[in-house]
């Protein structure tokens, strides 16, 4: 028997299987590819079977058997098989541990393709309809409240129209954009509010660029004037912070505060959630709470649950999925996803009772919410009814 796989414990099978899925879905760390080349490098027959597992041409395949399946009793089955052959002996063990990883890779990747092609391609062609039992996504929305009290309400206001010469409201972009030029009232303030079932994007007098997300807000000064630019927010909000290393850049969401230069991260405070955070994807940040500062690295976040202050390492496009219009859950639990589900598409979620189970899927926000909770379904631990803009959830 090959010494090789005469070492593989069925978890390092399933590890196995997770890197060529995350190859295959291009979301490896630097680390796990390392680890991943390691392995194919290992034997011929690793080799050729990560070519066939990556072989574009079995996708098709791997879609027509994941709906024919329960993924969580077709991983079970993978298990008790590898149980049941290493209680015996001889030559079967490679032939079950290929089999292992083959078969978790075509569970995970198959969910993949299900979820992130089919149900993209089928929503580029398609005109969506307002069925009774359905809820439709968000969109451009925000109001904007000027420093005299004026509310603007931005999904109303004509495309390209200027505002006191000192912005523009680019509505087919779904953006504000402030142009730094000279005003009357360098210390004014204007605060951008989006409601559930919105987005929008802000562009700051210094060239920052600012997307928020649904139930977010945004309060700053319409000219950075003094030695610092600082911005207040609530909700989630994505920055590309424009450089300028004699004013450093500050982001204040209720007693955090994020220092930037010109950097790239994200910020979710919504007060609903266990914890704020802060991403950072490109560049440093300073992150401070009372008398705690912390220097965060491109792929750690920055967690904040009471006193307590930690650091993890994540996967940015995870975070950010939201910015670029995609749902993007990984191993999450199911109240996290349903709070996002309840804020993009303004709807009440009422739980008959609650699954302790963590989920993963991949798709647009373009599609109403029966799509997004069809994709959950598939593993049949969870259920839901639409009625009305209510969500009712059970195991």
């Amino acid at each position: 028997m090959d010494e090789h796989f005469d070492k593989y414990s069925d978890e390092e099978a399933y590890r196995v299987a997770y890197l060529i899925a995350e190859y295959i879905r291009e979301t490896l760390s630097e680390t796990e590819h390392d680890e991943l080349d390691v392995w194919v490098a290992a034997s011929d027959e690793n080799m050729q079977l990560f070519e066939r597992l990556t072989d574009e041409k079995n996708r098709e395949g791997a879609i027509q058997w994941i709906e024919r399946r329960n993924t969580d009793t077709a991983l079970e089955n993978v298990k008790e098989k590898i149980r049941f052959t290493k209680q015996g002996r001889g030559n079967g063990l490679r032939k079950i541990i290929n089999y292992a990883i083959a078969a978790s890779v075509l569970i995970i990747v198959g969910l993949w393709i299900y979820t992130s092609f089919i149900y993209k391609k089928e929503n580029s062609s398609v005109v969506v309809e307002n069925l009774p039992a359905d809820i439709l996504p968000g969109s451009d929305k925000a109001t904007l409240t000027l420093e005299d009290g004026t509310i603007l309400l931005l999904d109303k206001v004509l495309n390209d129209t200027s505002i006191n010469g000192q912005m523009k409201i680019l509505q087919e972009q779904g953006e504000i954009a402030y142009n730094g030029q000279a005003i009357a009232d360098p210390t004014a303030y204007h605060m951008l509010t989006i409601p559930r079932k919105g987005h929008y994007k802000l562009l700051l007098p210094d060239g920052t660029k600012v997307w928020l997300n649904a139930a977010s807000s945004i309060r700053y000064p319409i000219a950075f004037s003094g030695t610092e630019r600082k911005v207040f927010v609530t909700g989630e909000a994505y920055f590309e912070v424009a450089k300028d290393k004699t004013k450093p850049f500050r982001v204040v969401a209720n007693d955090l505060v994020v220092e930037a230069l010109g950097t790239a991260f994200n910020v979710n405070a919504y007060a609903d959630e266990p914890y704020i955070s802060t991403t950072l994807l490109e560049g440093s940040v300073l992150v401070t709470k009372g008398n705690t500062e912390n220097v965060l690295k491109p792929g750690q976040q920055a967690r904040i649950t009471g006193a307590v202050f930690s650091i993890i390492n994540v996967k940015g496009e995870e975070a950010i999925a939201w910015k670029n219009n995609q749902f993007k859950f990984s191993d999450l639990p199911l109240d996290v996803i349903m709070r996002q589900i309840e804020r993009w598409y303004d709807a009440e979620i009422i739980y008959e009772n609650k699954p302790a189970d963590h989920f993963n899927a991949e798709i647009s926000r373009d599609v109403p919410v029966s799509k997004l909770l069809h994709i959950l379904a598939l593993t049949n631990r969870v259920h839901f009814t639409i009625e009305g803009n209510k969500i009712f959830v059970k195991n």
